[in-house]
């Protein structure tokens, strides 16, 4: 619960327009900033990634910092706290949806983000695992120096408290895990949860049986194989372990502040040095700016931070013309590179199920309540589960998918970026594109390029993690409150269709093995009873959703001539003290959940930004 203290802000405006802060100072409102207030360092967006590194500035007590994030704060309802009730709509941006997709008939697609303090660690389904080490090693070799696998297992152990299962709970379900790779000490509580279904163990030995091997630690860098669900859930109260609980943590630092319901609007510039931001309020409209003497921090999310940056005039000058919003610096990466993961969901009806299952707290009341009644006392129960979810994923690489990986890589070779972006695009950001081709071409072998879980229940869901599709963002006005123009351009490389069916291939290999053919499984959707690949395909488009909430790489750390937007160290290309920190700086997107990526990346920036100003 918030402080109601917080609110009662105390401060003054010194000669120089510097903010002295109260001693409990930390929510604030509009009403409470004069124009032209002026911190150390603002923070244009409250999610993971802001929150993380406004938490490690603030750990310098004579470094102020402003965060203003677009949302609220949650309420700590148990549609966000309780595992078991996942709901996160209500803080979600609604309605935001996509321009039409090409390849999908045409068809428009809500694209889901946090819309809250916290971002997605509040909205998310709480898993929180890292990729493979190739993928990271991936960033580096596009011009992310720094940026490896050796680089981020620091920070990826720095935000994370690791919470080992109960020894004998973790030899019943096959949970093993290497001490040595983990965190004991970070802000975000990592465990597994206490409680599972019967049908996890069919699952567990049908993948075995066709020769899928487990995985030690999937956090080790070879996130490969079948393996336990990590969640960022605490173990003592199994509640969601998110950046919003981490920032109450520090709300007594009076150098902290947040200003939430608050759109960022654009960034300002004398020149080319960022010197603050415009803001508007949600509520009234309200207008006006506040100063930043040290750096401007955007991490609004993958969607909002390129949106915020074209507004302000950092994009390609051409679009921007068209806006007559004057440019700041020619970028022509901004909003370019967008990806997602793809996510089929397919539905079976069983005979034979084992109950209760992963349906059974959405099927049967009198199930919920006993369940529910365990869980408030502190007891096992379905409810320490994210809702709808099991505990199992298997994740691979293609030959692992599919006998035909060879010819899907040899298609992929042959296929032109510049049909993909279309002629029109820009000479830098097709250059990028070839480069990041070549290398996931060369390790479609190696990395896992997609997964797949049963919830025990009526649902298996099915991730295509590895697009080489491309989208983008693009603004369509000169207003924050206007949605930009999103397209993920899904499917428009044949490719991944063709890692989608092999991946839906294998789940019914998986789903055909004795120990899941015993509980008679009839799948319902996308395909049932078809065997032509063409038909199958056509099935598979129609069922697809092209997000998962894994938007990432608009704002890429790549060179400025391969069509990236930032450097090694985070600072936008052609600017002063303006920087971005959250996954629209990414290269290639992660091969599962990013959360713990998004945390680890954050970690790394923010001492990017101390080593900056010598607050190390």
């Amino acid at each position: 619960m918030l402080l109601r203290l917080a609110l009662n802000l105390c401060f003054a405006i010194g000669a120089k327009g510097h903010l002295h802060l109260g001693r409990t100072a930390n929510v604030i409102e509009v009403s409470q900033l004069s124009n032209g207030t002026v911190y150390d360092f603002i923070v244009a967006g409250g999610g993971i990634a802001g929150l993380t590194v406004a938490d490690r500035l603030t750990e310098n007590p004579n470094v102020t910092v402003l965060v203003i994030e677009y949302g609220p704060f949650d309420k700590r309802e148990d549609a966000v706290m309780v595992p078991g009730a996942y709901f996160p709509v209500p803080y979600l941006w609604l309605p935001l949806m996509t321009t039409p997709q090409l390849a999908l008939g045409g068809t428009s697609y809500g694209v889901p983000c946090g819309r809250v303090v916290g971002g997605g660690s509040v909205v998310n389904a709480m898993f929180f695992h890292r990729s493979d080490a190739k993928l990271y090693d991936a960033w580096e070799e596009l011009g992310a120096t720094g940026w490896s696998w050796t680089d981020l297992l620091p920070y990826f152990k720095k935000s994370e408290t690791f919470n080992p299962p109960n020894a004998e709970y973790a030899a019943q379900h096959n949970i093993t895990w290497d001490e040595s790779l983990h965190g004991f000490d970070g802000p975000v509580q990592a465990s597994y949860a206490p409680y599972d279904y019967a049908g996890s163990e069919n699952f567990y030995n049908g993948v075995v049986s066709l020769g899928i091997q487990p995985a030690k630690d999937p956090n080790n860098g070879h996130a490969q194989g079948i393996f336990r669900l990590l969640r960022s859930v605490n173990p003592k109260t199994q509640t969601r372990s998110s950046a919003r609980v981490r920032y109450d943590r520090d709300a007594s630092r009076p150098n902290y502040h947040i200003l939430p319901s608050t759109a960022v609007s654009r960034v300002l510039f004398e020149g080319t040095t960022a010197t603050g931001v415009e803001y508007v309020a949600t509520s009234n409209g309200s207008k006006s700016t506040v100063q930043a003497s040290k750096e401007v921090i955007v991490a609004a999310g993958s969607v909002h931070t390129p949106q915020i940056l074209q507004l302000s005039g950092l994009g390609d000058a051409a679009q921007l013309k068209t806006l007559d919003i004057k440019t700041v610096s020619d970028l022509q990466g901004v909003g370019q590179n967008l990806q997602d993961h793809l996510v089929l969901k397919v539905n079976y009806n069983y005979t034979s199920n084992h109950f209760p299952n992963g349906g059974s707290l959405q099927s049967n009341t009198t199930y919920a309540n006993e369940q529910r009644k365990l869980y408030d006392g502190g007891n096992p129960s379905a409810y320490d589960l994210t809702g709808t979810t099991g505990n199992l994923i298997v994740q691979l690489p293609l030959s692992n998918w599919t006998t035909r990986s060879t010819s899907i890589a040899t298609l992929a070779r042959r296929f032109d970026p510049a049909a993909l972006l279309g002629a029109s695009s820009p000479e830098s950001v097709l250059r990028g594109l070839e480069k990041q081709r070549s290398i996931m071409i060369r390790d479609i072998n190696r990395e896992a390029v997609g997964g797949l879980s049963w919830n025990t229940g009526p649902e298996t869901s099915i991730y295509m993690t590895r697009p080489f599709s491309r989208g983008s963002v693009k603004i369509n006005s000169t207003s924050i409150f206007d949605a930009p123009l999103i397209d993920f351009g899904a499917l428009t490389d044949a490719t991944d269709l063709d890692i989608l069916y092999a991946i839906y291939m294998k789940n019914r290999d998986i789903m055909s093995t004795p120990d899941i053919a015993v509980l008679g499984p009839i799948e319902v959707t996308p395909a049932p009873g078809l065997e032509d690949e063409v038909a199958i395909k056509e099935e598979l488009i129609r069922a697809l959703a092209p997000s998962n909430a894994h938007q990432c790489c608009t704002a890429a750390m790549m060179a400025q001539e391969d069509g990236g937007v930032v450097d090694a160290q985070n600072r936008v290309y052609g600017t002063d003290r303006l920087s971005v920190v959250d996954a629209s700086v990414w290269p290639l997107i992660v091969s599962g959940g990013p959360q713990a990526s998004v945390y680890a990346g954050a970690e790394k920036a923010a001492d990017l930004v101390k080593n900056r100003y010598g607050l190390l």
